[in-house]
């Protein structure tokens, strides 16, 4: 099957962050659904909030080797549409294979596979959005793939939750491959408009041939700017902690599975409101107002998290505050990192900086876990709201190129 695209100029590049925003509403869906599922499911293994905070550490860390991988290949705009294709297929495959899962490390395992997936394919696309747009477009275009993704995140725990009384927990995770195929579809269309866009308006600075770290990447992170961008950014990335953690800290207490999934669909609807403001510029799209509304927003959601008797109410609002918090600080960070580098550097830039934040991440969150399980949670959802809020803020006082 043949796709007829709209010619590249200027005035037709509006349909590249729609196919790329689908293609990841159909990730979404089939990962969320069955990610869903996975803290009750390792309660049900016999795990601890300690081990939950290991799964999503060593995920991290194979989405660190994924990343390490986009870097080092995504040279050009045909290598980073192969890595978004191959990243995609892992993820959605290792996704499926939950479903086969009968220990809690087969799970641990398949997830990391899962996470290395979206790090091979997550700065490569960033790298083709940025690339294939003008930089007035890139808020709004990663706004718009945000919403998408997130809406996707919706639909998939919806399904969940809709159909956990008809089908097995392995029936819904079996199922979520149908979505997974539409993303294999979407992801095709998306890398193939943008290498149509780069290949006849390619970009002015061209670095295919460049290694990962050349030379060009090291001079450019010296720049106060930059240095500053990942110093903070890290902070901030590594404050924000996976819903899933979030999610697990609550039915660790007293929750179900319809009031997490409850969280999480509050969670996912507050980003995909977030994210379509910011694409259709009812909310500011400028990185400094979003670094600053990050930092508040998260250090008020570990704050109603604090107590070790967080009511059921208190978690929907911490949910909604954590959901806008993730779509804003998101859409920031991709846009505060493609003003700062290049075209040519843009995707061993993204790749290095979510590798750095996943190598922080992968430290701080089993401490933060560990203080939960020792009856510690004040303390350490004071780290966690501290770490946030002082990355928010660094990055919303440091000025960068676009920048009001």
């Amino acid at each position: 099957m043949s796709l007829t695209l709209p010619p590249s100029d200027s005035s037709s590049r509006s349909d590249l962050p729609v196919l790329f925003g689908l293609t990841s509403l159909f990730a979404d869906m089939t990962y969320e659904l069955a990610h869903v599922l996975l803290p009750a499911l390792l309660l049900s293994l016999g795990g601890t909030a300690t081990s939950a905070a290991w799964m999503e550490s060593l995920a991290e860390l194979a989405k660190t080797g994924g990343f390490w991988v986009s870097g080092k290949a995504g040279t050009g705009p045909s290598r980073e549409a192969l890595l978004v294709r191959a990243g995609y297929a892992t993820t959605i495959v290792a996704t499926v294979l939950f479903s086969l899962a009968v220990n809690s490390w087969e799970l641990v395992f398949l997830k990391s596979l899962s996470w290395f997936g979206k790090g091979v394919r997550g700065p490569a696309r960033d790298a083709l959005i940025a690339n294939a747009l003008p930089d007035p477009l890139h808020a709004r275009a990663f706004g718009t793939v945000h919403a998408l993704d997130q809406t996707g995140g919706f639909l998939g725990p919806l399904a969940a939750l809709t159909l956990s009384g008809t089908l097995s927990p392995i029936s819904l995770i079996a199922l979520s491959g149908i979505p997974g195929i539409l993303c294999l579809v979407f992801a095709v269309a998306a890398t193939r408009r943008a290498t149509q866009i780069l290949h006849t308006d390619p970009p002015a600075d061209s670095g295919a041939h460049e290694n990962f770290l050349s030379k060009n990447l090291k001079t450019a992170i010296k720049r106060p700017e930059i240095r500053s961008y990942f110093i903070a950014g890290i902070l901030l990335r590594s404050g924000l902690l996976p819903s899933t953690l979030l999610m697990f800290r609550f039915a660790s207490s007293h929750g179900t599975f319809l009031a997490m999934a409850s969280g999480f669909l509050l969670a996912s609807v507050a980003t995909v409101l977030v994210s379509t403001a910011i694409a259709r510029k009812i909310v500011s799209g400028s990185p400094k107002t979003l670094f600053f509304s990050s930092a508040i927003l998260l250090s008020a959601t570990y704050l109603l998290l604090a107590s070790p008797r967080a009511s059921f109410p208190l978690y929907l609002l911490a949910m909604i505050l954590w959901g806008t918090a993730e779509a804003a600080s998101g859409v920031a960070l991709k846009v505060r990192g493609a003003s700062l580098f290049p075209p040519a550097l843009r995707s061993r830039g993204f790749a290095l900086f979510e590798i750095a934040c996943a190598l922080a991440a992968l430290l701080l969150w089993p401490i933060e876990a560990r203080l939960w399980d020792a009856g510690q949670t004040l303390l350490g959802m004071g780290i966690a709201a501290t770490t946030a809020a002082a990355g928010g803020i660094l990055l919303g006082r440091t000025k960068a190129p676009g920048d009001p």
